[in-house]
């Protein structure tokens, strides 16, 4: 199943995914062409992973891709720019943002925040 996964981001950010068996495309400083992105999507990747820092590159391109069925192109924080507190990532961010958008487009409401 991890074969069907495709990460794109900094090495730093997508070593763990390549150990478990995804295809990763590694970025310079988020760098990636839109040819390069196009080839991923063309690839027949069921889910791809993309970095924070890849995201605020390809915005654009990603929201279009992000309309269709398959690929399921999602948004996964950046370990060189997470903010940190008790050795644990915060869940804030643009990762946690577009995480929050897909689930308010498929269940119809915003259930991230509970009423504790």
């Amino acid at each position: 199943m991890a074969s069907n996964i495709a990460v794109i981001g900094h090495s730093d950010s997508i070593e763990y995914f390549r150990v478990l068996g995804c295809r990763t495309y590694e970025t310079k400083d988020g760098e990636l062409t839109e040819e390069q992105f196009l080839e991923v999507v063309e690839r027949k990747f069921t889910i791809i992973l993309v970095t924070e820092e890849v995201f605020h590159r390809y915005k654009k391109l990603i929201r279009e891709r992000t309309q269709r069925i398959f690929p399921v192109v999602t948004v996964i924080p950046d370990i060189r720019g997470a903010v940190w507190k008790e050795g644990v990532p915060e869940l804030e961010g643009v990762a946690f943002e577009e995480l929050r958008r897909a689930v308010v487009r498929a269940v119809g409401q915003d259930i991230s925040r509970s009423n504790e």
